[in-house]
């Protein structure tokens, strides 16, 4: 296990009872507000949360047509909070670098400011890329920062805080990965701090 998942563990576990309230909490809910507009789902459709937290984004998605819904996270008691509010929804204690589904299984999958979190986004993209059915759809957020402030947080605050957070994205680098990984950028979603990209599975 890295350090990146211990600490976010740690961390999780603690804010989980208040996410919501909580200064991640409030910070997160203006990307899952777009990121829920962006995604498009359709009845019969197995669509994946990816560091789901509370699992609020996935069950506002759950209501928008009759789906097998998702949620993974590696924080235990964010799970346990997932499991007493939703029921429904599968939701599972795992890492986002290691998808628990089967190859080209999945029409969507979502990962909403998590991405930074991971020892390894790339290995990340790559199971994406695996457990999605060709044309399926990738929805990235993450926070963005100008270079000065992104410096500061990835190589002063965030070692400081130790709470899970690895190195920030640009917008070069994110698409970069994404595309890379064997996805075509369909839409891309720039406003202050965040950025949100919708691709495809080639």
């Amino acid at each position: 296990m890295s350090k990146y998942e211990k600490q976010s563990i740690k961390k999780y576990d603690e804010l989980a009872a208040n996410y919501d309230n909580t200064f991640d909490g409030k910070f997160t809910a203006k990307f899952k507000v777009k990121i829920l507009e962006l995604c498009e789902v359709a009845d019969g459709e197995r669509v994946l949360d990816v560091g789901c937290g509370n699992g609020s984004l996935i069950f506002a998605i759950s209501q928008k047509a009759d789906i097998e819904a998702y949620g993974i996270d590696i924080s235990p008691k964010m799970i346990d909070e997932c499991k007493a509010q939703y029921e429904g929804i599968n939701f599972e204690v795992t890492n986002g670098e290691r998808l628990p589904f089967e190859d080209e299984s999945l029409d969507n999958v979502i990962i909403c400011c998590s991405l930074h979190h991971l020892d390894n986004p790339l290995q990340f993209i790559a199971e994406a890329k695996r457990v999605l059915k060709q044309g399926g759809t990738l929805i990235i957020g993450e926070p963005w920062f100008p270079i000065g402030i992104k410096q500061f947080c990835d190589w002063i605050l965030f070692p400081l805080m130790k709470s899970g957070d690895n190195k920030t994205f640009t917008h070069k680098r994110l698409k970069r990965i994404i595309s890379d990984g064997g996805f075509d950028i369909s839409k891309v979603h720039k406003k202050g701090s965040i950025q949100i990209v919708t691709a495809k599975r080639l």
